[in-house]
């Protein structure tokens, strides 16, 4: 009769690499599992549980965006989206955003631009270019189209602010009759 305690824990430990849970005695099982009955007074209740629901077309905000399994930013995404992006521009952005980042909003490449200039945030916005003023934008670029309030480039460690700057890059590039991501080497 010694075996029994050893079979029971076999099953248990079986039981759990089959993907099921242990039901504490006296604890109700999570609603729609089937609980079974095991000699020994232990019950299992399985660990996932298939629920079919019919769901209407999904409408979408930029809140809830449908972010494919494929995005590596796809935390981004409804922010980016709710700021104005495309959502047929996402997958560029996820790559660029990815590419420059690795999706750290807090990047910051002070090292490897000859000019000596410096990239920041989730899209890596180069100061020198859009931000810092030039002759043709005393101010600086992002300055003069509102985009930055202040002098400088810190606000584009904000990941609204980077992506917001990053939509206004784009924009002055389609808007040269560009590819709108040609910045990032696109």
């Amino acid at each position: 009769m010694d075996f029994i305690p050893r079979l029971l824990a076999f099953a248990s430990a079986s039981l759990l690499l089959l993907g099921f849970e242990t039901v504490e005695q006296g604890q109700q099982p999570a609603t729609g599992t089937t609980t079974t009955v095991v000699a020994g007074g232990t019950s299992f209740s399985p660990a996932t549980t298939t629920t079919t629901t019919t769901i209407a077309t999904p409408t979408t905000t930029a809140n809830d965006a449908m972010v494919p399994p494929t995005a590596r930013c796809g935390q981004w995404w409804g922010l980016a989206l709710d700021l104005g992006w495309h959502a047929d521009s996402m997958p560029t952005l996820d790559y660029v955003m990815w590419r420059e980042s690795r999706c750290d909003p807090t990047q910051h490449n002070t090292t490897l631009n000859p000019d000596g200039s410096t990239d920041i945030g989730l899209t890596q916005i180069n100061d020198r270019s859009w931000c810092l003023p030039t002759r043709w934008y005393p101010d600086g670029y992002l300055q003069t189209v509102g985009v930055l309030t202040t002098v400088g480039c810190n606000d584009l460690f904000d990941p609204a602010t980077n992506l917001k700057a990053a939509k206004a890059i784009h924009e002055y590039h389609t808007g040269q009759g560009q590819n709108g991501f040609g910045a990032w080497g696109l």
